[in-house]
């Protein structure tokens, strides 16, 4: 029997690509649109963006989400609470949340790390298959396709589908179900916890990018080059 091709697990945003201003941009731009006249500013938005979201609570599945409607009526509550906390009554600040999934999920707010493509493209011509595992929206699919990554990409596993976050074992679990267990695979992120400890959790080797600062961490690299160094002196 042939052997499985070496693949990587890619974390998405902050690894591949960034949406600058994540959440908080999304709803200020919902305001800027619909509420032209109000005085609210990120960092106040941003207060109330700091729980509630599913990877927030990791160790608990949320499979009982079963659709791409109902996973975003959930974690419109959030945002219900951020415009409500900002001024807004109740019936309005819920009108404002329903629209932010639309200003989310534009592939136009998300930028490609110049070293993307590149080694994404050298990996492939080196045998190397390439997985997402992110911790991220029911459409980041269609974003990833969008944003030109689908000729590199063998799967794009989002945790809205799945009902598990990194770093529960279960969403590496799923994904190396995907690929057939081959015996060389990698973990590239840029969160110590989810992608690097979620993956040496399950016996994974995994390269922490794009963080400075972090400590007693086995594998770091500036950027997706380095982390290609140290893939293949690890060969």
């Amino acid at each position: 029997m042939a052997e499985t091709s070496p693949t990587i697990l890619w974390d998405f945003d902050g690894t591949l690509a960034i949406r600058p201003g994540l959440w908080r941009s999304s709803l200020m731009e919902v305001l800027n649109k619909h509420e032209p006249k109000h005085h609210v500013d990120e960092e106040e938005i941003r207060l109330y963006l700091r729980d509630g979201f599913f990877w927030h609570r990791p160790e608990e599945p949320h499979l009982h989400i079963m659709t791409s409607n109902a996973w975003w009526a959930q974690t419109e509550t959030i945002f219900i609470r951020a415009y409500q906390g900002v001024g807004f009554d109740h019936k309005r600040a819920s009108e404002l949340a329903r629209l932010v999934r639309e200003y989310y999920i534009n592939p136009e707010r998300f930028l490609l790390y110049v070293d993307t493509i590149p080694v994404l493209k050298y990996l492939s011509e080196k045998g190397w298959k390439h997985l997402i595992l992110s911790n991220h929206v029911p459409e980041l699919p269609d974003i990833v396709k969008a944003l030109g990554l689908s000729p590199y990409i063998d799967f794009c596993i989002t945790s809205a589908a799945t009902g598990y976050e990194k770093p529960n074992p279960e969403a590496f679990r799923i994904a190396l179900s995907l690929i057939d267990n081959p015996k060389k695979v990698w973990m590239i992120g840029d969160d110590l916890d989810a992608d690097v400890r979620g993956a040496e959790t399950v016996g994974l080797p995994a390269i922490l990018v794009r963080n400075p600062g972090s400590e007693n961490v086995k594998y770091y690299a500036r950027d997706l080059l380095e982390a290609t160094s140290i893939i293949e002196s690890n060969i």
